[in-house]
């Protein structure tokens, strides 16, 4: 073979590799199934091949995929990998990606959810390059909350690290160590790594595939530095390795974990370690079509793709599951004593027909619906003391309609039911009739809500809401502006607990989107208002305390992305103007947040497009501190034209009533703490001796005037005896018994006629 005809082959197997490289470039890699919101609908992670964004996308059977977020780098940047992992271990699971772009330190992204999508946190950053050489990782791993990173250049190496909140709640990466193997560094083409437990010990593989072969070094992390094992593998024809979708399994069900390597062609192979040896196999998985998936999938296909995958068990090893219990109703809503039997009617009204029940939480045991009477019977037994909370679904028909349709047989009519679903959550008060119940508690309501109103929104523009059940919507005319919004009762949510909500139109998502986000975190009173796009990339900060030290009630504000123009202006000790131009509006955006004993109002007056969405979240830690974080999409454009904040003073008092203060009824047994609100204790008076000081002027008894018997008694029935202290307000003293009676020698005698009369 001559120079010339040797060059020309390897230029035509590097034209062939290059060809199947682009045809299975746009593979597309599905990570999942979760359930974030908690609406019981599936959600998958798409990374969609090359240039493409990631989408998170909301399963649904009947209807089509919605995607729920998306995120694509800046400057042309493109999506290699993402994992999700507990990075501090609250059981909310972070997303990690990683990016090639043109930036040498930011190919790692790290974002939070905020209750309806992803949050960017904007606070990590990847560690300085120590050269001006651009990471190019090719794929990320994890493994008990190790990660393990190929880089593909400059150093073709696994770089293994850590992720971790510091004590300033900063995400930090804590390197472990830089792999590499000259077997590895001395090849061409991408690499990848994964990680796996295999013979009770962590392993990191470091992955290289070159043309029909596959070179391998693995790494122990649980033995003394330098453990490493090494192996050139042939690949039988299987061409393209999808490195998002290596993984570890249990393959063989031998309890510990192989490394799964699948590819675009099919093949699926197991990697594992057996005596110091490595072992390369073709997995059981193999030509199952699990994981070699186009792009161009439509929702047919990853819908099946997703059951394949269950049914081999793949989402077990993942371990991830998120699952936000439902908030409930601090107040009760019924009660019942032991003995007596609870008889609750459901039915949303007299004028519908029952059609369905059931339950969607589990009810205490027991308990029963009756559909003849539409009422939930139940007799509680002593092991119910205290609060049971329970929900429902009722369907009810309250019309019918005529459905016409044309099939082969030609026109058929019949009739279909008008459906109305109700759900209901209710709370029962059980009490205990030998054992005295405690006092009876009502936290104050502290209200958080979302309004627009403007004239943009089309009276026949029907907003669906979407929501836990602490939360309410509205949307009505009014002069005909149309103001929509949602609130919900902060007081009801309980603590180390999360509740979200989504209000959108049912209007065509539009092609452009302004986002204005408003995050007010109750513990430090710090609210942050953002526009994406930004109309402006300056940061904007105001401290009304700083300005006017009365002003310390109000929170601090920090303003990203909006006009450069803003400033403070104290229009009085509870009043600010942060922004005032005399452009027009077309719209007010007003968020109202319970601040201790006041109500907090920031009104935005705008100038932009349609509302097609509210978004919020209402996040309540351990020591009962509240986070809101509202997020409103605008069609096209959203600019301020006027932004004011204001503090009105309102009535927080915590109530908690003695049990003999309340009906029987509501006797139970309570434990209730007020995060804000002083507490007020309204009980009855007990009997108690009271002592009488001596009287300030007592009248002459010689000038008393003769009175009837029945008014002289009526008389002592009402004045306050001689010597009794006074009494505290609102306190109620029976049969009171002065101590020292006035004298009676020098009274006159009343005739008895007089007296009977």
């Amino acid at each position: 073979m001559t120079e010339n005809s040797a060059l020309s082959y390897k230029r035509f197997i590097a034209l062939c590799i290059g060809l199947c490289t682009s045809i299975f470039a746009n593979n597309l890699h599905i990570i999942g199934t979760f359930d974030f919101n908690g609406n019981g609908k599936g959600e998958i992670l798409k990374i969609n091949g090359q240039g493409s964004p990631l989408e998170f996308v909301e399963l649904d059977g009947s209807e089509e995929h919605k995607i729920l977020w998306s995120y694509a780098p800046e400057s042309g940047g493109q999506i290699v990998d993402a994992k999700f992992a507990d990075i501090n271990n609250d059981s909310a699971l972070e997303l990690i990606v990683i990016q090639r772009n043109d930036s040498a330190d930011n190919w790692i992204q790290i974002f939070e959810w905020n209750g309806v999508d992803f949050t960017l946190n904007k606070e990590f950053s990847s560690e300085k390059s120590e050269t001006s050489e651009k990471v190019r990782p090719s794929n990320l791993s994890i493994f008990d909350n190790l990660f393990s990173t190929s880089i593909s250049s400059p150093t073709r190496s696994a770089d293994v690290f850590r992720l971790k909140y510091n004590a300033e709640g900063i995400i930090e990466k804590s390197n472990i160590k830089l792999y590499s193997d000259p077997i590895v560094t001395n090849g061409y083409g991408q690499i990848f790594t994964g990680i796996f437990n295999s013979e009770g010990i962590i392993r990191i593989a470091l992955i290289s595939p070159e043309s029909n072969v596959l070179k391998v070094s693995v790494f122990s992390m649980s033995e003394g530095e330098g453990m490493m094992s090494s192996d050139v593998f042939s690949l039988d024809g299987a061409r393209v390795l999808l490195g998002p979708d290596i993984q570890a399994f249990d393959d063989n069900g031998d309890g510990y974990f192989e490394l799964i390597i699948p590819f675009a062609t099919g093949e699926v192979y197991s990697l594992s370690m057996d005596n110091g040896v490595l072992i390369f196999d073709k997995s059981q998985l193999t030509e199952n079509n699990l994981f070699n998936i186009k792009s161009t999938a439509g929702q047919q296909e990853i819908n099946e793709l997703i059951a394949l995958r269950t049914k081999v068990g793949l989402f077990e090893s993942e371990n991830i599951t998120v699952s936000y219990d439902n908030s409930i109703f601090v107040e009760p809503t019924d009660s019942v004593m032991l003995g007596d039997t609870l008889g609750l009617f459901i039915a949303p009204d007299s004028t519908s027909d029952f059609y369905r029940f059931k339950w969607s939480s589990q009810p205490p045991i027991g308990m029963e619906f009756n559909p003849a009477s539409q009422k939930i019977y139940w007799s509680p037994n002593r092991e119910h003391i205290g609060v049971v909370d329970f929900s429902y679904i009722i369907t009810s028909r309250t019309n019918e309609e005529i459905v016409s349709e044309v099939s082969d047989f030609g026109n058929s009519h019949f009739l279909q039911p008008v459906l109305l679903e109700t759900m209901g959550t209710r709370i029962i008060f059980v009490g205990d009739t030998i054992i005295p119940p405690e006092p009876y508690v009502i936290l104050p309501k502290r209200l958080h809500k979302v309004t627009i109103a403007t004239k943009d929104i089309d009276d026949a523009d029907r907003f669906t809401f979407e929501g836990e059940t602490p939360f309410s919507s509205t949307s009505f005319n009014s002069n005909n502006i149309i103001i929509v919004g949602v609130e919900t009762d902060l007081s009801s949510i309980k603590n180390d607990k999360s509740s979200s909500f989504i209000f959108q139109s049912s209007e065509k998502k539009p092609d452009s989107l302004i986002t204005v986000s408003i995050m007010h975190d109750l513990s430090s009173n710090i609210i942050y208002t953002s526009i994406k796009p930004s109309l402006d990339t300056l940061t904007q900060s105001f401290d009304a305390e700083g300005v006017n030290p009365n002003m310390y009630k109000l929170p601090e504000y920090f303003f990203e992305g909006f006009t450069a123009d803003m400033s403070l202006e104290a229009t009085s000790d509870s009043s600010l103007t942060l922004l005032q131009s005399k452009n027009r509006k077309s719209g007010v955006l007003t968020i109202e947040s319970p601040l201790f004993s006041n109500s907090h109002n920031i009104v935005i007056e705008y100038f932009g497009g349609r509302p097609h969405a509210i978004r919020g979240d209402v996040n309540v830690k351990k020591d009962g501190s509240h986070k809101t974080l509202t997020e409103i999409d605008f069609e096209s454009a959203f600019d301020p034209v006027m932004i004011k904040s204001l503090l009105s003073s309102t009535n927080r008092d915590t109530l908690v009533f003695h049990a003999d203060s309340i009906p029987d009824t509501l006797r139970a047994k309570t434990q209730y703490k007020s995060f804000y609100s002083p507490v007020k204790i309204i009980e009855k008076a007990v009997e108690e001796l009271i002592e009488n000081p001596e009287p300030e002027a007592p009248a002459p008894v010689e000038d008393i005037e003769e009175v009837p018997a029945d008014s002289v008694e009526a008389t002592e029935a009402v004045d306050i005896p001689a010597g009794t202290d006074n009494n505290e307000p609102g306190e109620l003293i029976e049969n009171p018994e002065p101590e020292a009676p006035a004298p009676v020698e020098d009274i006159e005698e009343v005739p008895a006629d007089s007296t009977e009369s």
